[in-house]
Order: structure tokens, then sequence, then C-alpha cells
């Protein structure tokens, strides 16, 4: 099946290119020349022979109609209009009863609700009799043109902005992923100097932009020059990194397998493993891998795309239980998400347990449009939509919330996006950021439109990170520790010291650990060690040990309105010592946190934990949750100590709250 982005990308300067060339070849060379690359399922070459012999008869309606429906395709919306209009204007208008339908559904997707429903009902009273599905197909269409009309006139639910020259280009960028301060992304700009194809067809690559800084291209062998590598989801503990590798099957349709790669004892990421036969079958694709984290089931699933068997019909959601030893579970369509039409693009919010994801099987301004489903006792409540202007009548993809559930990013094609073509202004995808906006007091929008409305405000692209506003927002909350601490060299289970004393001793050792991460690479690889352990003391200790106290101060406020709250904490440790000595240390860093609710704000909280309105309930793992490849070489320190590997074992993570009344 068509990738739907790389298609559109790849058809993007069709138009210009042809209409340069010769002249030399007839008009039924060229038609003849598009048929025989449409047998083939060469669509690239298709529209460009189609469109070199309208150059020479603009008004042959047959081919018009041809050339209208392979723009529509290539998100042409335009130019297909202008030939879909140009046919139903004909007097062989009767020959093509579904251009009157097309050019209806291209009037919607510019956002010309009005004229386009003037054509479904056209459509309706011309040939609705002899064409009973498209009839129906029509009325449908008719009334999500009024509910858009409606729609567009409400307040707008978000605030939005397309990113800068830094991240989009004039071809497809797509997949953003948000990783403290850095923006992973993937990007249709990279030339393959293998393919030998008219018009050469360009390669995805994963990129990465630190900052708002320029985007580069993933190092150590993530990306390849000839083969399309796109998406980018990290897991849980945030060892493992998931992507997908793509292949073309015929000139224009690609399919995409799912992998992981994961880093070794140096930080480095380790080759690429395919996943699991259980995630693929033999001739269908795989893509769009995104982790959904359950806090209190303590399980993680591995959501991806799929045109599988066993859908609901085209592209469907799919999950799969990520098990122990890089195992998986089988893999289960979204019952409640799916649709006949494709369903795309799933991200997992783990803060309020939401899927969002796109689809063209629902209400839709014009293309796919963001829905998002919250995660219940009996499964994924109905799907809400998003809204304007998060959604418009072009597609709008790959959405994304940051763990504020306030700020996020999404991928789309509508007006104002970077094209390389003047004739097909929408045909190639850019990167966007959102923040969500409250309903006004007396607002009329439908709960339909309201993804999740914030509290409070917070700037579009804020200097600092937004901090949740929910107890059940910071969930799981990991607090990072350094070696051994706190206090070193002991087999005491408990600890006078409490844990913001511990991160402030943690926190100003960052450059050593630079040094000696980095300290034994060159180049670039040092560089990218010294990014990398700078990110993580940012993005993780720092942030951590911020909402730490930002959760105090909603904990107060709780507790002074009379909730009772019960905190489930868990420790954990690197696996450098003996275990005996690693489940006292992992007991010790819960006392510190246990210390620190003690001691917060001159003991605000001593009077709640005493009467028993506030639990705190433990337990220490060890080193029985480290991750498998974490050394635990005495002698080999880099490793054992300065590693981004141990240093993330080395935690203790608040997982649930319970609260009542």
């Amino acid at each position: 099946m068509s990738h739907f982005l790389i298609r559109c990308a790849l058809c993007c300067a069709l138009l210009t290119a042809a209409l340069a060339e010769t002249q030399a070849q007839t008009f039924k060379a060229w038609e003849k020349a598009g048929d025989k690359a449409l047998k083939n399922k060469d669509v690239n070459a298709a529209m460009h022979h189609y469109a070199r012999a309208l150059g020479l008869n603009p008004d042959h309606v047959g081919l018009g109609y041809k050339y209208a429906g392979l723009a529509q395709r290539a998100h042409a919306y335009e130019a297909a209009r202008d030939y879909y209009l140009k046919v139903t204007a004909s007097p062989e208008a009767g020959v093509y009863p579904q251009a009157l339908f097309q050019l209806g559904m291209m009037e919607k997707t510019l956002g010309r609700y009005d004229q386009a429903a003037s054509h479904f009902r056209d459509f309706i009273d011309r040939y609705g009799a002899s064409d009973p599905a498209r009839k129906a197909q029509a009325e449908s269409q008719l009334e999500q043109c009024r509910r858009a009309a409606e729609m567009s006139a409400q307040p707008p639910t978000a605030e939005l902005v397309r990113l800068g020259k830094s991240v989009n280009s004039a071809y497809t960028e797509f997949g953003p992923y948000p990783a403290g301060d850095t923006l992973y992304f993937s990007s249709l700009r990279f030339d393959n100097p293998k393919d030998k194809n008219l018009p050469p067809r360009m390669v995805s690559k994963v990129m990465s932009s630190l900052r708002s800084g320029a985007g580069r291209a993933l190092k150590d062998g993530f990306n390849e020059d000839t083969r399309h590598t796109a998406h980018f989801a990290r897991s849980h503990d945030g060892r493992r990194v998931y992507f997908t590798r793509c292949d073309y099957v015929n000139a224009s349709e690609i399919r995409c397998a799912l992998y992981y790669r994961e880093p070794d004892r140096r930080g480095r990421l380790r080759t690429e493993i395919r996943l699991p036969d259980p995630l693929h079958l033999p001739g269908f694709t795989a893509t769009q891998p995104a982790v959904g984290y359950d806090s209190l089931a303590q399980k993680e699933w591995l959501f991806f795309v799929s045109d599988r068997p066993g859908g609901a019909g085209g592209l469907d959601i799919w999950a799969s239980e990520v098990l122990a030893k890089g195992a998986f579970g089988t893999p289960e369509p979204l019952r409640n998400i799916n649709t006949p039409a494709d369903d795309i693009t799933p991200f997992f919010h783990a803060a309020s347990k939401t899927l969002y994801f796109s689809t063209e099987g629902r209400f839709s301004l014009g293309g796919f449009d963001i829905y998002s489903s919250p995660k219940t006792a009996g499964g994924w409540a109905e799907p809400v939509h998003g809204g304007l202007p998060l959604n418009s009548s072009f597609n709008d993809i790959y959405p994304v919330l940051e763990q504020d559930g306030v700020r996020g990013y999404l991928a789309s094609n509508r007006p104002g996006s970077l094209y390389l073509d003047a004739s097909n202004k929408t045909c190639c995808n850019d990167i966007y950021q959102f923040r969500l906006l409250p309903p006004p007091a007396d607002s009329t929008i439908p709960m339909e439109q309201a993804l999740i409305p914030p509290p409070v405000e917070t700037p579009l692209i804020a200097e600092e990170e937004k901090l949740p506003q929910t107890l059940e927002d910071f969930l799981p909350l990991a607090l990072y520790f350094d070696n051994d601490e706190p206090d070193k060299r002991t087999r005491r289970t408990t600890t006078q010291q409490t844990y913001g004393g511990s991160f402030e001793k943690y926190y100003v050792r960052k450059q050593e650990y630079m040094r000696q991460y980095a300290g034994e690479l060159k180049g670039d690889e040092q560089q990218d060690a010294e990014d990398r352990m700078e990110d993580f003391f940012e993005n993780d200790i720092r942030r951590g040990h911020d909402f730490l106290i930002r959760f105090s101060e909603i904990l107060l406020t709780r507790l002074q309105k009379g909730d009772q709250v019960e905190i489930f904490i868990k420790g954990f440790t690197s696996p450098r010592a003996q275990s005996d000595y690693n489940l006292a240390l992992g007991a010790r860093r819960v006392s510190s946190l246990r210390n620190h609710f003690d001691s917060w704000n001159n003991g605000v909280f001593r009077s709640y934990l005493q009467s028993g309105r506030l639990r705190i309930s433990e337990r220490s793992f060890g080193e029985t949750s480290a991750a498998r490849d974490v050394s635990d070489d005495l002698f080999d320190v880099r490793n054992s100590v300065y590693s981004i590997g141990a240093m993330r074992e080395r935690r203790v993570e608040i997982v649930e709250v319970k609260a009542g009344q």
C-alpha cells in the first residue's frame, strides 16, 4: 500500500518539470506512456507523462479527468479542482459522473464548504438514482460540510505556529517527537545516490533539533542513504528507540518494517534489530511506532500502523504488549478506534492515558483529522474530534503532546507550509507547534472539539517547560541519584538526607560527568556524547527535581481541600554492587524521598502523615529491574558509573497516586 507521505512529496514538482521538457513526442505518445506507467503503478511517471500530454492538448476531457485523479492523490488539490471543474463544465460531463463528486471533495479540502455542498447536491440530483452508494456518500459529505461550517464559526481551541526553517524545508517533514529540549522528526529531503527513477525519488531520514537549532540527521548509522528511515519513539525507560525502515515494492509504493536499537555500555546505539514476526506479516506494511506505558498496570505497549488482515480496513492502528527479553505479545487491532478508512499516526499521552491519532474514517474538516480517545477500564472511549485549528480542511497528522498536556506538535500540509512547486502548494507536510487553549467561560463549543482543556495559559514557545497541573499528570515521576547516594558505603536502609539535598550535590557534578563520559571519544562522537549527557542532566535529573516541587505544591492543595492521598514509590539501582547492598541502597533512596515529604516547606505535611491523610507506600526493587546491558564491572568506571544507561537506573519513581475524600 502506498505511503501517502512519501507519495505526495515525490509528486511535488511534477507539473513544473513536465512542462519544461521538449515537445518532441505527440499527444498520443505521451498519453500512452502515462497509461503504461499507471498500469505499472508508477504514479510519478504517469502524472509526469499526462502533464506533458495536457501541455499539447489542454482541453482533452478524458485525459484531464485522469490527470485530476492523479493530482488529487498527489495532494495538488487546486490543480485537481481545476481539472475536475473543466470536466464537469464540458459537453462530455455525463461520461464522467464521478468528476462532480470529486469536485465537491476538492472544494471541501480547500475549505470552501458552501461550494462543496453545492456540488454534492448537484451530484445527488443528477446521478444519485443511478449510483445509490455514491449518493449516500454525498449525503454524508453534505452533513460534514454543514458541521464544518458551524465549527469554523466557533472560537479556536488552540494556538498554532509553523516551525521555522531550522526544522521545516520545502520537502516533507513529519513524525515530530519531543524529548526535553530536543525535537526528533523525519524529513524526506535527502538524495538517493542509487535511484534511477525519473524524476528521482528522495529518501527520508530521522533528524534532531536541539533547542530549536538546525536539524541534523542522526548519526551512528541510524539512517541509510538508499532506504527510507522514519519515525522515532522511545521506550518508557528511555533506553530503546523504535523506528521504521521502508523499501519500494514498485515505482511509487513502499512497504515498511519496525526496528529498534539500544545503547551499548558506552552509550552508543547497537546494531538495529527487526521486531519479531508477530508484528510483521509477509506482504504487509508495519510503520509509525509509538509507545504507551500504563503506570498502574506496569505494562508497556507498542502501537503501530498496518494494512495487515484482521483490521477494519485500509491502514489500522494495532497494539502489542512489550514483554521481557525483547519479546512482544500478539498484535491486536484497536477496534473502537479503527474505521474502514485509514487510521494512522498514533501517540499515547501517558499522563492522561489518552491515545491521539488521525483518521479519514470519521467526521472530517477535510483529509485526515486529529482525534483523541482516553483509555478506560473497558477499553477505548469514543474518539473525540480535535476542533480548529488543530484540524483544518487539509491533512493534519502525527499529533503529539508534551507531558504537560498543553503544548504539542503535529504535521500538516495546510496553506502556509513550504513547497517546491507553485502549482502544488499543498504537496508537502511541515511540522507545527500548538498550545491548547481553555474554553471561554461562555463558550458554546461542543465537547467534541476539546482535547485536554488546560486550566491555565502558557506561552506557545516557552523558555521553560510548562509544569503539569494535577498529581496524575506527573506519573510516573522519576527522580535520579548520584552513584552510591545517599550515604556512600553503608548497608543502612534509611538516611537523614532529603532528596533535595541529594539532587543538589548530584547536579553540580554535571561537568565532571560530561568529561568522564565523553573524554575517550573524538570529534563528532565526543560532541554527541556531551550533548546526550547535557540533555540527561537538564531534561531528566533537573526536571525531575522541578517536578517534585510542583508535585508537592499540588499535593498540599489537595490535602487542604480535604482529600486523602496515598503515594506509591518504587526504588531502583544500577547493578554495580552486590544485590543485598543494592536492596539497601534502593531503600535509602526511598527513605530520602520520604524525608522530602516529612520536611518540605517547614514540615507542612507532617500532620497529614501522622493522621494518615497522607500515606506513602514503598518497595525497593534493587537491581532486579536494571537494564540487562548496564555494566556491573567495578573497574569499568566510565560505563558502570558515568554512562547514561547506569545513571538512568539510579532512581526512584512515584508510580501511582490514589486520592479520595
